[in-house]
């Protein structure tokens, strides 16, 4: 019989998990994938049940007070699942129950439907996860931890209510592209249709001599990430900047297990997807999302741009 590689509160067997750095907002990350996502039942921290304890002592001999106790919440996705959390766990708990992480939420996968399909829930539980550095441990605890590699979700669009034509689009992005070779690779010239006046699509790569290429590519869609559903109109638009990473072994985007001169160009490469994002976003405004689908806000873009290569 195998043990379980991880020992969790008895109340979470037979559940799937998933698990995020402590405070993460499990709500934000949600509404990304299911924008109706929102608590059925709030939770109560163990902060705020503290500050619900009843009064005692003779100065409040009389004062009736309601108590509050620590409670997981129920938070609904969408029609075939939710999840009930946050469970708190501190750092030694953490550790003693096989988890390498310090402090963590823990959040539970409660079907609504046995027979309906959870393959987007799980899906967003696996996006989830690696946006928040998280993990996932199966319902079945002989199973491992899914640990989801943050580093993975490289590629940037940014999507705006604005166009750019390549002649304007080229001297944003070629400062953030240093070190590569830099040229438009599809400018299509088609005659505007009547009544239009929008450029017409194109992309540009730039190309590094052992970190692959990165390639901006404009578009218009009148479908754009469910992220940006909950948004003002004014904060994004049907004009996408897709920037993709396309590193010089193309099959280990798919590994779990990428070799270590993957990592290496991939860290050498995402400092400038996102100077590129940032510089688009200067000119022409709108909102960055990241390949998982999830909002990436002005300072995360910064802190990208900025890392050390």
């Amino acid at each position: 019989m195998s043990l379980p590689l991880v020992d969790l509160p008895r109340d979470l067997e037979g559940r799937n998990v998933l698990v995020v750095p402590r405070g993460t907002d499990v709500v934000v990350l949600a509404t990304a994938w299911f924008p109706d996502a929102s608590w059925l039942r709030e939770p109560v921290s163990a902060d705020e049940a503290a500050k619900a304890r009843p009064m005692t002592g003779a100065r409040f001999r009389g004062i009736s007070s309601v108590v509050a106790e620590a409670a997981p919440g129920l938070l609904r996705l969408n029609g075939a699942a939710s999840l009930e959390g946050p469970t708190s766990m501190g750092r030694a708990q953490a550790q003693s129950a096989g988890l390498a992480v310090p402090e963590v939420d823990l959040y539970a996968l409660v079907p609504a439907d046995p027979r309906a399909s959870l393959d987007l829930v799980y899906g967003w539980m696996a996006a989830a996860a690696r946006r928040a550095a998280g993990s996932i441990i199966p319902a079945d605890r002989a199973l491992p931890v899914v640990v989801p590699d943050p580093g993975a979700a490289v590629d940037l669009t940014l999507w705006s209510p604005m166009p750019l034509s390549a002649q304007d689009a080229l001297p944003l992005v070629r400062p953030a592209m240093t070190g590569a070779r830099v040229g438009p690779t599809d400018v299509p010239h088609p005659q505007p249709s009547a009544g239009t006046s929008a450029p017409p699509t194109f992309s540009v790569t730039a190309t590094f001599e052992y970190d692959g290429a990165i390639t901006v590519r404009t578009g218009r869609s009148t479908e754009v990430p469910v992220a940006l559903s909950r948004l003002d109109w004014r904060e994004f638009g049907p004009w996408s900047y897709h920037i993709t990473w396309n590193p010089p072994e193309p099959e280990e985007l798919r590994s779990e297990h990428p070799s270590q001169l993957h990592l290496i160009a991939r860290s050498r490469v995402e400092p400038s997807v996102a100077r590129i994002a940032a510089a688009l976003w200067r000119a022409v405004g709108g909102t960055v999302v990241d390949s998982g689908g999830f909002i990436v806000p002005p300072g995360e873009l910064q802190d990208r741009a900025t890392a050390r290569r």
